[in-house]
């Protein structure tokens, strides 16, 4: 990703063409019904169900599975389908005709979605205590699995839509972070585990908020060096293989 882009008419700073820019975006993504659902109904919907079921296995597993249910779609699906439609419709193209950096334009598009999943998350884990989920002993830990998940997820969308050739095939190419995501909380939530499963994607997420719940801290370190791995990972990749123009 090179350095030249372009912020809407009237911002004159970064924050605010990331600010116009989240706001134009957001107005896109409720245009789009499926879009919209996805981002929106979808996660909580199944946040509610995972409250409702899975809470008799503990509360860990149940506040993990919603946490996933909202990276993996609303950040990270939302992330991939949005930014692969707009540079098929030439959006991303133009944008970068204007003076704000790239990092500026992406931060912008990216914005709205990490707000909306940070606020379904509050809303869930809402939900989970009216439903007679506990305090989290260590809340911190809790903190650093939503912002740690939503930075991974985000950087994750940008890389998977640089090689997504349309809005469609995104159902494709996001499914092996979903399974990775899916896979490693399943294992992580199930007992005790191999230090292995907090280098897989969902397996870091699990064992912080199993540790946040009362869970063993012995992995924590772990977790979190393996979220800051996978983040950067994906950072260093999508500079190579994210594209501001339309696929072939």
């Amino acid at each position: 990703m090179t350095t030249t882009a372009t912020s809407p008419p009237g911002t004159t700073t970064p924050l605010g063409a990331i600010t116009a820019l989240g706001v134009a975006e957001l107005k896109l993504l409720l245009r789009n019904r499926t879009a919209a659902t996805l981002a929106f109904l979808l996660p909580l919907a199944g946040g509610v169900y995972f409250a409702l079921v899975l809470s008799g296995d503990g509360w860990a597993a149940a506040i993990t599975f919603q946490l996933l249910f909202t990276l993996g779609f609303t950040v990270y699906l939302t992330a991939t389908t949005a930014l692969t439609a707009r540079r098929q419709d030439l959006y991303l193209k133009r944008l970068r005709t204007g003076a704000a950096s790239d990092a500026v334009v992406l931060t912008g598009l990216l914005l709205p979605v990490v707000l909306l999943a940070v606020a379904q998350t509050a809303l869930l884990l809402g939900i989970s205590f009216a439903a007679g989920a506990p305090w989290p002993e260590r809340p911190g830990l809790f903190l650093l699995a939503v912002g740690g998940g939503a930075a991974m997820s985000c950087v994750a969308g940008v890389l998977t839509s640089g090689v997504t050739s349309t809005a469609e095939m995104a159902q494709l190419t996001t499914g092996p972070y979903f399974i990775a995501l899916v896979f490693g909380s399943m294992v992580a939530t199930a007992g005790e585990v191999d230090d292995w499963v907090a280098f897989v994607p969902g397996g870091a997420i699990g064992l912080l908020v199993r540790a946040a719940w009362g869970g063993p801290t012995t992995q924590v370190t772990l977790a979190l060096l393996s979220l800051a791995l996978w983040t950067v990972a994906a950072y260093a990749a999508s500079t190579r293989l994210f594209r501001w123009d339309p696929r072939a």
